[in-house]
């Protein structure tokens, strides 16, 4: 059986943090490209991305863990306002960082100006 490719990153660190996360979730990884990564700029960069490959019956888990990630770096960009503080939270935090109040889940998120 042949492995199904999951994902293209232009960074070895991006696609190991990844491949970390899907091992952790019991999903056999194999990384294709790593060592080409060092020769981008003397090699065309497409050809130094790093590829991300997965058992072709694990591949509806690894999307799954991937969307998850996905929705969680998107909360980190939201703002989320402590009740009793008024301190400014990062939206994927569950506990206020600087008084400890659990923060609700229905609270309305901000985006943060960048």
């Amino acid at each position: 059986m042949k492995r199904a490719q999951l994902a293209v990153y232009r960074t070895v660190g991006e696609a190991r943090l990844l491949a970390s996360a899907l091992e952790a979730a019991g999903v056999a990884v194999e990384l294709r490209g790593e060592s080409l990564a060092p020769l981008a700029g003397e090699i065309p960069m497409s050809e130094a991305w790093v590829e991300l490959w997965v058992w072709p019956h694990e591949l509806d888990t690894a999307r799954q863990v991937l969307d998850a990630m996905r929705e969680n770096e998107a909360a980190a960009q939201r703002v989320v306002a402590c009740p009793k503080c008024r301190e400014e939270n990062p939206g994927n935090f569950e506990v206020c960082w600087s008084c400890g109040l659990e923060l609700p889940s229905g609270l309305r998120v901000q985006l943060r100006a960048v």
